[in-house]
């Protein structure tokens, strides 16, 4: 059944707004790093207006993970105000919509968008970038599984998110990506014997590993990995970013998030070696990012818009 999004209204183009260098941070290293970073602080679709004059068609990866509905104010460890997710459900999808429909005039023909969801706007959400990226271009509902306490008492604890994964077009880039086969060959036929429609040995295909499915049951949450912790809200873990980052984008290439938060995108985006580009309105989020981006030695502007 074909869905369409009635109403809708696309933002006004014509709105750029010139960008304000606040600093130019370079690495201390002796060998710098080839790649170069640019945190932005503004109003996500603002910026992305404004980026459109150097970055249209130019960027190879965008992940980003918006906001849930869940009606509350998110802080920070120490209590900071870091973000709202206040919305009314038609103030929530005219957001969402505007933000996807630039974020599409910003990919390459070759890249692949990225969209963090739970189980409030995953519906939603589905339904939006079917409209603007195209059902032919959907490649994959991500299911990120994890554990933890629960307190429920009237329906299944819920512990997954959805990510979704789309491409600009049929051309799109991507590696695949294994993991080691989780209960190991060995046990089906000896070390060494040869599969029956190959001639690859068992040997081989367990050092080889097994091309990843749209299941992910091994990446833990960052809230158990006390040397990722930051203290934002929301955070999420390096290796969930690195998964994203090595499957759909390449060394040098362009990496952005727009609700980048505590800059896991970006931090992961420079131990790649991936130029990358960072969007935030909070005073704290551009704070926690910065400093952790100067932590590892990176090349970085801040800029603001004006």
């Amino acid at each position: 059944m074909r869905f369409e999004i009635k109403d809708k209204v696309v933002p006004n183009l014509d709105s750029s707004k010139d960008l304000e260098l606040i600093e130019d941070i370079k690495s201390n290293s002796l060998i710098p790093p080839s790649n170069k970073g640019l945190l932005i602080k503004g109003n996500n679709l603002d910026v992305m207006v404004s980026l459109l004059n150097e970055y249209k068609g130019k960027i190879d990866l965008i992940y980003i993970d918006p906001p849930y509905l869940t009606g509350l104010d998110f802080k920070t460890k120490d209590g900071n105000f870091a973000y709202t997710d206040k919305f009314t459900l038609d103030d929530y999808l005219q957001f969402i919509y505007e933000r996807i429909y630039v974020m599409h005039l910003l990919l390459k023909d070759t890249g692949s968008i990225y969209v963090h969801v739970d189980y409030r706007t995953s519906p939603y959400i589905r339904l939006i970038l079917d409209e603007i990226l195209g059902e032919s271009n959907f490649r994959n509902e991500i299911i990120w599984c994890y554990s933890g306490p629960s307190n429920t008492k009237d329906y299944f604890s819920r512990k997954h998110d959805s990510i979704f994964f789309y491409a600009k077009t049929k051309y799109t880039q991507f590696n695949i990506q294994r993991i080691p086969h989780k209960s190991g060959l060995h046990g089906r036929g000896g070390l060494g014997f040869k599969t029956s429609n190959s001639n690859v040995s068992l040997d081989e295909l367990e050092n080889k590993g097994k091309i990843l499915e749209d299941w992910w049951f091994d990446i833990t949450p960052v809230g158990r990995l006390k040397n990722e912790l930051l203290g934002y809200p929301t955070q999420k873990p390096e290796a969930l970013l690195e998964r994203i980052i090595k499957a759909s984008s390449n060394e040098g290439d362009l990496v952005a998030d727009f609700f980048c938060g505590s800059g896991t995108t970006l931090a992961v985006a420079q131990k790649l070696n991936r130029d990358w580009v960072g969007v935030d309105m909070g005073e704290e989020s551009i704070k926690t990012i910065k400093d952790r981006m100067v932590n590892l030695d990176s090349n970085f502007q801040i800029k603001e818009l004006k």
